[in-house]
């Protein structure tokens, strides 16, 4: 039997890794100060770490988009990711972007969250 994805699965599947992507960046980030006190001289590979929750929620965008009719949905899953960027490239030179990260990744979350309860409607009013 041969297992086909169908065009639902794709749409709720990078929702969901969006949500995850962005949920283990918050925790990432709430975890970093515990882990600079604890082991401040080997803690350096842990910032690396943003880079590939940044990866993950670019691809998540990208198949979000591909998708996602709602535009004002896809502008806050957007523009939070270019502030999480931002803060994670620039935080080492503005301290503060580290609690702005905070912001953009529920933004990220949000975003996916009302995306997977958009679809679910359209698809609810589709089928009727």
């Amino acid at each position: 039997m041969k297992f086909m994805l169908t065009h639902s699965f794709f749409k709720t599947k990078s929702d969901l890794l969006g949500i995850a992507s962005a949920s283990l960046c918050v925790v990432h980030c709430l975890l970093t100060p515990i882990l600079l006190v604890l082991a401040a001289s080997s803690a350096g590979w842990w910032h690396e770490v943003s880079y590939v929750f940044l990866l993950i929620s670019y691809y998540a965008l990208y198949e979000t988009s591909r998708h996602c009719t709602n535009r004002r949905i896809l502008l806050l899953i957007g523009s939070s990711l270019l502030v999480l960027t931002a803060s994670v490239l620039l935080e080492d030179y503005f301290e503060w972007l580290h609690e702005v990260s905070y912001l953009a990744s529920l933004g990220l979350i949000t975003g996916h969250i009302l995306n997977i309860r958009y679809c679910k409607k359209c698809k609810h009013e589709h089928s009727s």
